[in-house]
């Protein structure tokens, strides 16, 4: 698959729609340049992970390190995806907040499989990442952290009086 043809996907969801996917990096415009096995790199965090292309099966794929996943088994389903999963992101609460945040997955792991079988499945991206999402293990450090910290407020000048003291002029 061309560049061309990949970009005649992507391009009605560039940049918003693509914002939505779970996921860092930032998403490319052709043209693209390929990972070692020849598959187009459409998404790149600068790190380790990326999404591809595969030139020959039309499979995009989440690669981070020497783990693969598949977020869509074709291309051309991608769309679809996005859109599911771009509007349960938007419409939801969240997993910390939301106690039927698993009703939610529940529902996108249904339209997933409608979709795309092959991406719903168990050890793939979406059902890894919503998976992720659900588990008692899921903290946000920040919010924990800001929890936790006791603010102390110091000037400096400690022999300042506070503003409820009164000051009597001699």
């Amino acid at each position: 698959m061309n560049d061309a043809k990949i970009w005649e996907v992507l391009e009605p969801m560039f940049p918003v729609a693509l914002e939505d996917v779970p996921l860092d990096g930032q998403w490319l415009k052709p043209p693209f340049a390929n990972d070692a096995a020849g598959r187009a790199i459409v998404c790149n965090d600068d790190d380790f992970q990326f999404v591809v292309v595969n030139r020959k099966n039309f499979a995009v794929q989440f690669v981070c390190e020497d783990e693969e996943t598949l977020i869509a088994s074709k291309l051309e389903t991608l769309p679809a995806i996005v859109a599911a999963w771009g509007s349960i992101d938007r419409d939801t609460v969240g997993p910390e907040d939301d106690d039927d945040f698993s009703a939610v997955k529940k529902s996108f792991q249904e339209q997933l499989q409608h979709l795309d079988p092959a991406a719903a499945a168990a050890n793939e991206f979406w059902a890894l990442y919503t998976e992720e999402l659900t588990s008692d293990d899921y903290v946000d450090l920040d919010e924990d952290a800001e929890e936790e910290e006791e603010v102390e407020s110091d000037s400096g000048d400690n022999d300042r009086p506070s503003s409820d003291e009164s000051f009597v002029d001699a």
